[in-house]
């Protein structure tokens, strides 16, 4: 018997552990059969503890490791390499908690995808990430690639709607990542681990986010004559300022095949393509909406267009779409099914190239796809048991994939790199941005034990990093047998950064130095004929402000300001007052993107622009808004803070409850790193699973990782509607109630925010209401008289208006703010009824406002916050948000507040006092709130504070193991503190 596979038994049980040849045969490969490799030994795990435990015993033994949950991914990710263990998640399947008010579920990874919607439901909610193989799939395993599905054009991937996750990494130690909400205490380690494929560590228990399921659905069929006014059709759709829950396509191939199938639908088989639309909302104006739809559909060439008649059609159609893929197996007896991903505009041509490609090679293509999200997945029919047809399948293949890659997409959108595609990577990704990959990964996993030979192919004598890749070192007692690809492609050529960012002449390495003009900041290249002259010049020539041009002169100006010895700090064009003091009485120099302002590209019909750093939130939005569009993010800094110091801050508004924080809008980026590389982190498509996401671990991260120079954002179409409600009262707990009770109410609010009666004073001045009523309570509404509210929404607001609401009438209340945001009729509906519940509530007022943009521009940004010498945020389940909110305004009225009922989300702004007692009493206080958070199992950052308070009080609040991974990950991109220390230090 196998030494290790008897330390397995003796750890866990017999019946954990599988090492026979037949016993793991079905281990050998996962969804994608065209890669096998035999594990040394299969575990199956029951709890946290026990995968940690195994792991420290493979660490120990220096044996690698890959995680498994239900084995359908389809990149070859789920195979053991090197004499490898598989650690089978399956038998982890205990839904831990499901807490429907604060709308999350705490599961272990093995949880089968569908079953979590199954628990949800008699709550009126459900899990959105829906992959084709969600009856089948486990949370684990859709951490692991970042899984998408149909629903995802709305309502984003796996990373959206995973709050936390408990973590095993490669020593055996469990680390909690995330917390309560999008807006992560440090590092955005969470978005940074979800999609990385189980090289980073496994995934053993996670905090998902549950959604309400919408009241009204509608599923339109629109079936083509081409697939290329099918395709069209799609970005017609999304310029329209639509956007479906889901918009799905299917061609004539994939049509017939699923006709003949048990997932038979009634599509009309002699169609060359069938768009698949769904629509959801509130009931009013969706009718509208589905109309919209059918008429763009018909103009851009639709035969006809059929509306599902009932529940049972729409399940119907939706099962002969997911259906597909099994169906297609009628056609040969083998299909190799791609995953890729182009800008929505480009579809018709890719499409186009996709079965050219086919007759080229002389094989069958189907298409069944994403079309919303541009998410192609080509399916290659072919029989591998002729030699010729699987070399012309694997050439046909990588064509297709540099087609989509040329168009602007990337080479997956959903199934993941893994073996699969690690050759394809370079095709996205430059020599520097997978450098910079391999160094996080090492952060994660120092001796590459996790999942080697994934993902990123490891370039030559990259040290540590390569080891990750490779896992150097590891224990190779048993044999493996892969077929397939080689486990590693070595492909990427050695590199010396510095040398190519100052280039070389004649023998003589030139380091470029930068100075700045006196005026203007500009940047000047001096030559230094040595290292030793080019450092002793920085360190004198340095300016102490520089404002670079482009993405080239930065990277020079961080080298040279490396090369002195000088820390830089990342500003925008214009910095809050005393930043720039503060920083330079700590030795540092500034890089300033006031220079790097343009707006480089908008492409209205994929929805997508970018932008430079330095360009305001303001700015950006007058010029996308021009096509109808915007990027609904509301910055502390308001309008005129630059995009990459919102991203950099991470932080979202009130309306972030509804759109999501910046780190959901980022689908790109380009970053200047400590060493001078610049680097591109993402792309151009609204899914991109190849390599690591880079943009979560900058967004958020204030500067310490690197200088973000450009952004690419995901965008939307501007609301045609936007209405606001206002309930005043001096009773914090009727609001709360209110709150509670609109939520339950299938109500959609794009914010839901809470104000402190300082706030409240501030923001609602007499002049911003349209209507009021006076002090509605139960007796006065008397409820809604039908189902859209309309006899209360009447009551509440009649023709009779009372005196306005202002810092004079009502001082000490505080408010409940809400805002609609949707087509006319839904915001009306939504609007009406709202009001009736918040009227219904015992001394409650409630009004409207004649123009809200201005009131919402205070709410995002309050005259307090820029004047407060202390800033903090905290995070609470919204379950325990009314007891947190008491503790708060129990601090003598110190703090000016506003709080998001929905999410549980809370800032606040202070003076500081003088004196050293004053700041030693905010600290304690702040440690007790920290305290609170920390039991309802949130967290509470300082994000703005005095340099000398921030010396004496722990302004992040990381738990020692989050810190430390921080501190790792900080060290592989920054190791010589460069841009200043990172959180937790």
């Amino acid at each position: 018997m196998d030494k290790l596979a008897a330390q397995l038994r003796a750890l866990l049980t017999d019946a954990q552990v599988l090492s026979s040849p037949d016993e793991l045969l079905v281990y050998e490969c996962d969804g994608l059969t065209h890669y096998r490799a035999r594990p040394r030994a299969v575990v199956f795990p029951h709890s946290t503890e026990e995968v940690a435990e195994v792991v420290r015993l493979l660490a120990r033994e220096r044996v690698p490791f890959a995680p498994r949950g239900a084995g359908t991914g389809l990149s070859g990710g789920a195979l053991a390499l090197g004499g490898g263990v598989c650690i089978e998640l399956a038998r982890m399947r205990r839904v831990l908690r499901l807490d429907a008010e604060s709308r999350t579920a705490v599961v272990e990874a093995g949880v089968i995808n569908a079953q979590v919607s199954r628990a949800a439901a008699p709550h009126g909610l459900y899990y959105v990430p829906d992959p084709s193989s969600q009856a089948t799939c486990t949370v684990g395993g859709n951490i692991a690639e970042n899984a998408g599905g149909i629903h995802c054009l709305k309502y984003g991937t796996t990373v959206d709607h995973v709050l936390a996750a408990r973590v095993v990494l490669s020593d055996g130690s469990i680390v909690a990542l995330g917390g309560a909400s999008d807006e992560p205490e440090g590092y955005d380690l969470l978005g940074l681990f979800v999609g990385s494929e189980g090289t980073f560590g496994i995934a053993t228990e996670a905090t998902l986010r549950l959604t309400p399921a919408a009241p009204a659905v509608r599923t339109l069929l629109a079936d083509f004559a081409e697939v290329d006014t099918a395709s069209r059709a799609v970005s017609a759709i999304i310029a329209a300022g639509l956007v479906p829950a889901a918009l799905e396509m299917v061609d004539g191939a994939t049509i017939r095949a699923v006709e003949q199938s048990v997932f038979a639908a009634g599509m009309p088989i002699d169609a060359a393509a069938a768009l698949l639309v769904e629509l959801d909302g509130v009931e009013a104006g969706l009718d509208e909406e589905a109309a919209r739809v059918a008429r763009i559909c018909r103009e851009a060439g639709a035969r006809g267009v059929r509306l599902a008649r009932g529940e049972a059609e729409r399940r119907m159609l939706w099962a002969a779409r997911k259906g597909a893929f099994g169906a297609l197996g009628r056609l040969s007896p083998d299909l190799m099914l791609q995953d890729a991903v182009v800008p929505r505009s480009r579809l018709p041509e890719v499409l186009a190239e996709t079965y050219r490609v086919g007759t080229k090679y002389r094989l069958r293509v189907a298409n069944v796809f994403h079309a919303g999200d541009g998410n192609l997945h080509p399916f290659i029919c072919y029989d591998s048991r002729d030699p010729d047809e699987v070399r012309r399948v694997k050439e046909a293949g990588r064509e297709i994939v540099e087609t989509c890659v040329r168009a602007g997409g990337t080479i997956t959108g959903e199934h993941g790199v893994g073996l699969d595609k690690s050759e394809y990577l370079p095709l996205v990704c430059s020599v520097e941005t997978l450098e910079a990959m391999l160094r996080v990964r090492a952060a994660f996993d120092p001796k590459g034990l996790c999942n080697p030979g994934k993902v990123i192919p490891a370039p030559p004598g990259c040290g540590e990093a390569r080891a990750a890749v490779r896992g150097d070192g590891q224990n190779t007692d048993a044999q493996t047998e892969t077929t397939g690809p080689p486990t590693v492609r070595a492909g990427l050529p050695g590199d010396d950064t510095r040398a190519r960012l100052m280039g070389r002449g004649d023998g003589a390495t030139e380091i470029a130095v930068l100075a700045a003009d006196a005026e203007s900041g500009a940047g000047t290249i001096l030559a230094a004929d040595d290292e030793r002259g080019a450092a002793a010049a920085g360190a004198a020539a340095l300016p102490s402000t520089f404002a670079p041009a482009d993405v080239e002169e930065a990277g020079r100006f961080l080298l040279a300001a490396g090369e002195a010895g000088r820390r830089v700090a990342v500003v925008g064009s214009s910095p809050r007052p005393g930043v720039l003091e503060d920083e330079r009485a700590a030795g540092r120099v500034f890089l300033s993107t006031e220079r790097l302002s343009r707006l480089v590209s908008h492409e209205p019909a994929d929805l997508v622009a970018t932008a430079e750093a330095g360009m305001t939130l303001g700015e950006f939005n007058e010029l996308v808004g021009r096509a109808g569009q915007w990027l609904p993010l509301d910055a502390p800094g308001g309008e005129g803070e630059t995009l990459g110091a919102i991203v950099a801050r991470g932080m979202g508004g009130p309306q972030a409850f509804g759109y999501g924080p910046p780190r959901r809008h980022v689908l790109g980026m380009t970053v200047a790193l400590a060493g001078g590389e610049v680097i591109r982190a993402g792309g151009r498509v609204v899914k991109n699973v190849a390599g690591y996401d880079l943009c979560k671990l900058f967004t958020g991260s204030r500067g310490t990782l690197g200088a973000i120079l450009d952004l690419t954002f995901r965008l939307r179409p501007r609301p045609r509607s936007e209405r606001t409600l206002v309930a005043r009262s001096p009773d914090l707990g009727a609001l709360l109630l209110a709150a509670r009770s609109l939520l339950t109410y299938q109500l959609f609010p794009v914010a839901l925010e809470l104000l402190s009666p300082a706030l409240a004073a501030d923001a609602l001045t007499a002049d911003v209401f349209s209507e009021a009523s006076g002090g509605a309570s139960n007796e006065a509404s008397g409820g809604a008289s039908d189902e859209s509210g309309r006899g209360a929404f009447d009551d509440v607001f009649g023709e009779a208006p009372d005196r306005g609401l202002g810092a004079d009438d009502g001082g000490g209340d505080h408010a409940l703010v809400l805002r609609f945001a949707g087509s006319e009729a839904a915001v009306e509906s939504q609007l009406a009824r709202a009001g009736g519940v918040c009227a219904a509530a015992a001394r409650v007022r409630v009004s409207t406002v004649k123009d809200d943009a201005q009131l919402w521009c205070a709410l995002a940004a309050p005259a307090r916050s820029r004047g407060a010498g202390l800033a903090w945020r905290a995070s609470v389940p919204p379950a325990a948000l009314e007891q947190f909110l008491a503790e708060v305004a129990g601090r003598a009225g110190r703090s000016a507040w506003q709080a998001c009922a929905g999410d549980g989300r809370v800032r606040a702004f202070e003076e500081l006092g003088p004196g050293a007692d004053e700041a030693a009493a905010t600290a304690a206080e702040l440690s007790r709130l920290r305290g609170r958070a920390r039991a309802a199992g949130g967290s509470l950052v300082v994000w703005r504070v005095p340099a000398d308070f921030a010396r004496e009080f722990d302004v992040w609040g990381l738990s020692p193991e989050a810190a430390e991974l921080t501190a790792r990950v900080k060290q592989q991109l920054d190791p010589r503190g460069l841009f200043g220390p990172a959180p937790g230090r």
